[in-house]
């Protein structure tokens, strides 16, 4: 302010009141943080939507009017060996020898596995493929085999 009350003009000062007229009333620029919102619980709920992905193998089970629900072949550390049509052989959906077959299960074993074998032999099997794996899970020490098979609705 001058001595007699009125404002001195500067052109930096008439330079800022158009800048301030010429600015819209809403701003154009685009906000990043929505986008993030959405896809952060999109991250989420698939990640903690779906289970592992497995890829099942394929088993026809026998029938069998007297068979009895196996709750705990459906554990997560549960020895489940499934034999194919076409004879190949899996320990806990991976594919193995038959051979191998005695480590595998004294390996599970020794990390607190129950000691039973959950045997899921397809319908169509070889007999000798059976009796094959059979006898590699009595050479493991397990005498407790259990033999899935589906029960039909009578």
């Amino acid at each position: 302010m001058d001595r007699e009350g009125f404002h001195e003009w500067s052109p930096s000062q008439a330079a800022a009141e158009r800048e301030a007229k010429r600015r819209p009333l809403f701003y154009t620029y685009s906000d990043p943080w929505p986008f993030v919102a959405v896809f952060f619980v999109l991250l989420v709920i698939f990640m903690v939507g779906f289970g592992p992905i497995h890829h099942d193998i394929p088993v026809d089970l026998p029938s069998s009017f007297y068979s009895t629900a196996q709750a705990k072949a459906l554990a997560e550390d549960a020895m489940k060996i499934r034999l194919t049509r076409d004879g190949r052989l899996y320990f806990r959906n991976t594919r193995v020898f038959v051979k191998s077959l005695p480590i595998l299960i004294r390996g599970a074993v020794q990390e607190g596995a129950e000691k039973k074998v959950y045997l899921e032999g397809d319908a169509r099997v070889r007999y000798a493929d059976a009796a094959a794996v059979v006898e590699q899970i009595g050479n493991s020490g397990i005498r407790e085999i259990c033999i899935l098979a589906y029960k039909p609705e009578r």
